[in-house]
């Protein structure tokens, strides 16, 4: 009898593109850094800032992120304005912003779905997959809630291990740069901790991976 011919190796299925679209130095350096151990499933890359107005930038692109809610004249409408003309791809808002207006000024301009910053990678993997799909992105977790500290404090401590300054955190949290700095004493007051570096490696204790 003769033997059955030996089946071809499974083939993997490529990683998904993932395009991010007007996202500052900062956000998209850690965007890279923070989906590499994922590259398996998705890949990273950064687009022009004119992509909004030529299609051709976007080819091979399978999901694009974006926050069209980042500081800035002229920034949420345009993005927004881009939503409503239809992308191409689908697109996932991954922002600071989550204020239930802001989300469904978003979904209802053309989003395919919404993720905020302070969700892990795992989860922003989920959503990306998701989307791509064309399924609903799933009920997320959001930012971990930290032993002793208040959903706020726990919001800045999250921010704060991303490499965020004070600055940063206050127009990612539309408060007060004062206001960041009276969270960060708390949350050093609470950790018994003194420095930025010994919060991060507290927030690493409790099981925080960014």
């Amino acid at each position: 009898m003769t033997a059955p011919p030996p089946r071809a190796p499974r083939r993997r299925p490529r990683p998904l593109r993932v395009g991010v679209l007007a996202e500052s130095e900062l956000v998209a350096a850690g965007l890279v850094g923070m989906l590499t151990p994922y590259r398996h499933r998705v890949v990273v890359d950064l687009l022009p800032e004119d992509a909004v107005d030529r299609s051709d930038a976007l080819a091979g692109v399978d999901v694009v992120l974006c926050d069209p809610f980042t500081p800035g004249p002229g920034h949420e409408a345009r993005l927004l304005a881009w939503l409503a003309r239809g992308a191409g791809v689908p697109v996932l808002v991954h922002t600071w912003q989550t204020h239930a207006s802001a989300v469904e000024r978003a979904l209802d301009a053309g989003a395919d779905g919404w993720v905020a910053k302070t969700a892990p990678a795992a989860e922003l993997v989920v959503a990306v997959e998701a989307v791509h799909r064309g399924d609903a992105v799933p009920a997320l977790a959001g930012p971990p809630a930290f032993p002793g500290l208040s959903g706020r404090e726990s919001e800045v401590l999250v921010l704060l291990c991303r490499g965020l300054s004070n600055s940063e955190i206050a127009a990612a949290l539309f408060v007060s740069v004062n206001s960041v700095k009276t969270y960060v004493r708390q949350v050093y007051a609470k950790t018994g901790v003194s420095r930025r570096t010994q919060a991060v490696a507290w927030a690493h204790r409790q099981g925080w991976t960014g």
